[in-house]
């Protein structure tokens, strides 16, 4: 297989922005929901977190595109084909909406401005949340990446993202951990499913797939995504902070390393002369 090459551009980095960004993602939609329960609190820091991560995002994807203006022309010369610039401005408008809303929240604004401005920052997390799956699932010449259910991952990753952050904040509250936990399960089922179809299509996904099944940090991914599922579903009966917390870290350290194993798998196929 000399002509299938694995993708070195896409790795660590990367997925610690993506990763922040689906944390960021659904902590703005607890912290509107928050907000309509009344719990100012809680709101206050889904919002403080969804505004700070998208930063930090920004300031790792300028770092990892090595040239300042690189960055700036991904704004300049829009190019509606790509999803780069449609993400950047997604992110964009998550910081600005979360920073608002965040303010409205904390002086105590009431009513349509703060509401509609909490329903728009949220619609914006979940494409947010999307467009992490989305600008790979587009890329036709990484076919491990070129899938449908490459979105569905980083959704859910979304929400594990944001139901983690607000473990912590409410141990007690079963909603959120039976939430995360029943995620955790789906994602993954769905990172199998994704493993599966890529081991029986074109030649450079089963490659990538077998790649990704050998990576010890898939084993890990996956066994934390399953004892976070487990964890989860025992919140119902059992409630401590402890257990919160353990389930908090094994939903982010569990989305984080799947989320390597998917960019790191990736290859090409090279035409062979």
């Amino acid at each position: 297989m000399e002509n299938l090459v694995l993708n070195d551009v896409w790795g660590l980095e990367i997925a610690i922005e993506m990763t922040f960004l689906a944390i960021a993602s659904f902590s703005i939609v607890l912290a509107y929901l928050s907000y309509l329960e009344g719990r100012i609190r809680d709101a206050l820091i889904g919002g403080i977190v969804a505004t700070v991560l998208p930063i930090l995002s920004l300031i790792i994807l300028n770092l990892h595109l090595l040239k300042p203006e690189a960055a700036y022309l991904v704004f300049t010369s829009f190019q509606p084909r790509s999803w780069m610039p449609w993400g950047a401005t997604g992110i964009t408008l998550l910081i600005v909406s979360s920073a608002l809303f965040t303010l409205l929240a904390k002086y105590g604004r009431q009513g349509l401005i703060v509401n509609l401005v909490g329903v728009i920052a949220s619609l914006i997390g979940i494409l947010v949340a999307l467009y992490t799956g989305l600008v790979l699932a587009y890329e036709r010449g990484i076919p491990f990446w070129h899938s449908a259910i490459v979105p569905i991952i980083s959704l859910l990753m979304g929400i594990i993202g944001g139901a983690s952050v607000y473990t912590i904040i409410r141990p007690s509250d079963t909603r959120i951990t039976l939430t995360l936990g029943v995620t955790l399960l789906l994602l993954l089922v769905a990172y199998i499913a994704h493993i599966h179809l890529a081991l029986i299509g074109p030649r450079a996904a089963s490659y990538s797939a077998q790649v990704a099944l050998e990576n010890p940090l898939f084993i890990i991914g996956a066994l934390l995504a399953l004892i976070g599922g487990a964890i989860g579903l025992t919140t119902l009966k059992i409630k401590t902070q402890y257990i919160a917390v353990v389930l908090a870290a094994t939903g982010l350290i569990a989305i984080l390393l799947l989320r390597v194993v998917l960019l790191t798998s990736g290859a090409w196929e090279l035409p062979i002369i």
